[in-house]
């Protein structure tokens, strides 16, 4: 395969990695369970403990693999929260293909705005079960049951699925770690079959995944980032098809919830 070939082909596997990892932020995996006290990474007074009077709700782990599946399962997502996110795809060249995407998330939809390596923006938004998609200025979408983007999930793109639900056996490292200044859970997942491994790095402050990359050989191939994060997102943001459709709105600051009715 000559150069041009292999350029191509990097970029085209960078548009599938990025266009289903920007349609998986609207899922909600982590379970509930007790809150988890991690070990401080700067011991100041405000890393502080619980009281012990309430240390019957907290578990206090360190960060093993052995334990890192179940501290990543405490962990909670903003329900409204916007940001970007960048992914890149790095061949023996260099980088051959980056996509930026704009993410804004809010009661349970997801509306993004991916621009791929050729300029091209794909725009997507999830919510009650349909994904509708589209191109740029493009007036016409197409529609699908939210289901079908789990054939793009599963073309070895990094989620928090991948950590939740890997074998303990795979997991080869898990620390307690600073990325971006910001704490983080991070972990490595091995894939035997593909000599592949999975670096995540899961924000504790915020849950979402920041930053994860794909390496072969000791050569990352796949690098994902996404550390700054608005919570909540700003408010009276419209979540609209092409035709003017809005399908969802960002809540108003002088938004109350509506009153129950009398009984």
């Amino acid at each position: 395969m000559d150069k041009g070939h292999r350029n191509l082909l990097a970029v085209l596997v960078a548009v599938v990695m990025a266009v289903a990892l920007f349609s998986a932020f609207s899922i909600n995996l982590f379970r509930t369970t007790p809150a988890v006290v991690l070990p401080s990474l700067a011991p100041t007074p405000s890393d502080a403990a619980p009281d012990q009077a309430g240390m019957e709700d907290y578990l206090r782990l360190e960060v093993t693999p052995d334990t890192v599946q179940q501290i990543v399962a405490t962990l909670e997502r903003p329900e409204s929260y916007s940001r970007a996110v960048n992914v890149e795809t790095v061949g023996g060249d260099g980088v051959t293909g980056t996509s930026t995407a704009s993410v804004t998330v809010d009661g349970g939809w997801t509306s993004s705005q991916l621009t791929l390596p050729d300029g091209r923006v794909y725009h997507s938004i999830v919510g009650e079960g349909r994904r509708y998609v589209w191109y740029g200025s493009q007036r016409r979408w197409q529609e699908y049951d939210a289901s079908d983007r789990s054939a793009d999930l599963a073309q070895r793109l990094p989620t928090y699925e991948d950590v939740l639900a890997a074998d303990r056996e795979r997991i080869v490292e898990a620390q307690y770690v600073l990325t971006g200044a910001l704490p983080c859970i991070y972990v490595v997942v091995e894939e035997p079959e593909l000599g592949y491994l999975e670096s995540y790095w899961v924000s504790v402050d915020t849950g979402l995944l920041v930053r994860a990359e794909s390496s072969k050989d000791g050569e990352i191939f796949y690098r994902m980032s996404g550390y700054t994060v608005e919570t909540p997102a700003a408010p009276g943001l419209a979540f609209a098809l092409p035709d003017g459709t809005v399908l969802h709105t960002t809540a108003l600051p002088d938004e109350a919830p509506a009153s129950a009715p009398a009984q």
